[in-house]
């Protein structure tokens, strides 16, 4: 890989073709389209471009930020995009409200609350397309505002959730040999003359190499490496920045805290991943989705903008909320002493492992439960007559493969196990870090794997295995 960045159309090449994918998909949505959400629940499944979207390529962002940190950021057609709008645009340094990170946050809640649990963006193909198409607008519009990488650092919707789910990863951008960072003359991966070149920029990202030591927020670009090379031709041990195996969950057990717009970012998330496995379930879902539905039946509305409204917020806000402050409420109930804006930011990382596990076993759900769907993919793409043949029986799905059960549940197991095994450590270390004068009453804190992880392995083996 290290060898790969070396060369001028690498990665380039990997982001034109996903550019070009893009587009195709985009034009592919634009072609079905349907107000009857019974009849999108089959069509989000025929359409080639949803199905792609939705079922394989979000899971794939997904895992592979877990397992190779911001991997996808690599071949982003979005980072290609901004890149080049802002090598022509006004180059305004962004404001500070904009690198606070909550632009992402809101961004993200702008499409989880509007665009998924209202205008279902995910179910309805002509939906989707104009959210793709938006998304691309954005990039390009900030590009020309703003300098650099602006969008990707500041802006993106889904750098949160990559950069959180990228501290548990394996893999890691850093620097091979330090001697060589610290006399280095030129410092050509940071320097502003090398920002707006072509291939071989310094980071768009304000990033250091000589001083990374996480995953959080490197694109893993590899602009710094062709920097480094081009810009020192023959210089021993040039280039030093690359990719580089690093211990398992590094970063998490770095005990990092969180800024406060990851903290409402992964609060956020933490709901939703309980929706996302819970619903997969009927008896679950059923129990989930009562209050939302309780709330909007006694409020009488029949407004689609308020009833998914008022879902979100109970859902992805006053029910992580209560997930999160019970074991600090037990705490203080006890006689602990502990800020909760500390709690939040410090202790909150302690769920990432476990929502990152919750999210690969929607992932493997999903897009093994789509495995039929295939069969009528590529000779219907649009996805409308394979849809109104299901819906009245002419056209039989094929039954998912034998292997299908019993590898996904044994997989969602040891992954939901793993990940309560990592935040359990995550608190042990916490607690000796900052809570060393609350002796036993720490315990309470173990809550947030013990509940929260627990939850989602009791919901498992009780569905899968009874």
């Amino acid at each position: 890989m290290n060898r790969l960045f070396r060369f001028w159309w690498f990665p380039l090449v990997l982001q034109l073709m996903t550019l070009v994918v893009f587009v195709l998909l985009i034009i592919d949505g634009f072609a079905a389209d349907t107000d009857d959400m019974a009849f999108a629940r089959i069509l989000r499944n025929t359409n080639l471009a949803n199905l792609i979207v939705w079922s394989y390529w979000w899971p794939v962002i997904i895992i592979s930020a877990i397992f190779f940190g911001r991997i996808w950021c690599m071949v982003c057609p979005m980072e290609l995009l901004t890149s080049f709008a802002a090598r022509i645009g006004l180059k305004r340094r962004p404001h500070r409200v904009v690198q606070s990170g909550w632009i992402i946050t809101l961004f993200y809640i702008l499409i989880l609350f509007v665009g998924i649990h209202t205008l279902a963006i995910h179910r309805v193909p002509f939906r989707m397309s104009i959210y793709l198409m938006a998304l691309m607008a954005s990039t390009i519009v900030v590009g020309l505002i703003f300098s650099r990488n602006t969008f990707c650092a500041y802006i993106c919707p889904v750098g949160h959730l990559l950069g959180l789910y990228a501290r548990l990863a394996p893999f890691g951008w850093s620097i091979g040999n330090e001697s060589i960072c610290s006399n280095c003359k030129d410092h050509s991966c940071t320097a502003n003359v090398n920002a707006y070149i072509f291939q071989g920029r310094s980071c768009g990202v304000g990033l250091n190499p000589a001083q990374l030591d996480d995953n959080t927020n490197c694109l893993l670009c590899g602009q710094c490496v062709k920097s480094c090379d081009h810009n020192n031709p023959g210089s021993e041990g040039r280039p030093n920045p690359g990719w580089f195996v690093r211990p398992w969950f590094k970063d998490i057990f770095a005990l990092k805290p969180m800024t406060a717009a990851q903290t409402a970012f992964c609060l956020i998330v933490s709901g939703f991943v309980i929706y996302e496995v819970f619903t997969e379930w009927k008896v679950t879902k059923g129990l989930l989705l009562w209050m939302p539905d309780t709330i909007n039946m006694w409020l009488g509305t029949g407004n689609t903008w308020t009833h998914g409204l008022i879902k979100s917020l109970t859902l992805f806000v006053l029910l992580p909320t209560l997930v999160w402050l019970l074991p600090y409420g037990l705490l203080r109930l006890i006689g602990g002493k502990f800020p909760i804006g500390r709690f939040f930011t410090a202790f909150g990382i302690a769920f990432i492992p476990i929502m990152a596990a919750a999210h690969t076993v929607k992932a493997l759900l999903k897009t093994t439960s789509r495995i039929p769907y295939w069969e009528y993919a590529f000779t219907d793409p649009v996805g409308v007559e394979s849809a109104k043949g299901i819906l009245d029986k002419s056209l039989q799905l094929a039954p998912l493969p034998t292997w299908r059960g019993p590898v996904v549940t044994a997989l969602s197991l040891v992954l939901i196990c793993g990940g309560i095994a990592v935040s359990t450590v995550v608190i042990r270390k916490l607690t000796m870090a900052h809570m060393r004068d609350s002796g036993c009453r720490a315990w309470t804190l173990y809550l947030i794997p013990g509940l929260y992880g627990g939850a989602f392995a009791a919901m498992i083996c009780i569905w899968r295995l009874f």
